[in-house]
């Protein structure tokens, strides 16, 4: 006496059923886990289907390093081209500043050559404050060769022969840093 066996399959692809979250966690809890001690065809199956699995991984953890590395380096340029352009702001912005003294030092010196006896104190002074601000003042002594990065020359005799020297400095210039903030004007004179 067999009794004729039904296909349970085939009533549940007529009527869908979607287990919820904790039937479908128990079904696959009840499931004995198999490990690849327990049967050795198994795991080499496993082996081979993981092998490229990992090397997918791998190649994506490659890429990733890679583009960290990229992104801390270009962050590091970023971070040397801000400093850069800060310092150079504030360099600039100093450069401004003292170039708005000269006039005021102009007038101190004048003042200094006409009463030396009276203010050879605020002479000290000054030459402290400006060597204080990287400031010198060009050499423009007369008979100094003239340098046409240094000096601007205001006149010139006719004579071409010899060599180029100040004759007259008229307003004197100024170095700040080592570079020119502003050039001396002078007259020249072929010796």
């Amino acid at each position: 006496m067999t009794q004729p066996q039904t296909e349970p399959h085939k009533a549940s692809q007529t009527t869908p059923h979607f287990a919820s979250q904790p039937e479908a966690q128990a079904k696959s809890s009840s499931v004995p886990h198999s490990t690849p001690h327990s049967n050795p065809n198994l795991g080499q199956a496993s082996d081979s289907s993981i092998n490229p699995e990992l090397e997918k991984l791998a190649q994506q953890n490659a890429e990733l390093i890679g583009d960290l590395q990229r992104t801390r380096a270009d962050f590091e340029n970023f971070r040397k081209q801000v400093d850069l352009q800060r310092e150079q702001a504030k360099n600039l912005a100093k450069h401004a500043t003292v170039s708005k003294f000269l006039p005021l030092i102009d007038d101190m010196s004048r003042a200094i050559k006409a009463h030396p006896d009276l203010l050879a104190p605020v002479q000290k002074t000054l030459d402290k404050t400006l060597k204080s601000l990287n400031l010198a003042q060009i050499d423009s002594s007369v008979g100094a060769t003239f340098n046409p990065e240094f000096h601007n020359a205001i006149s010139m005799e006719d004579d071409e022969s010899g060599k180029e020297v100040i004759a007259e400095e008229l307003i004197p210039g100024y170095l700040y840093e080592g570079q020119v903030l502003r050039a001396a004007m002078v007259r020249v004179k072929h010796q």
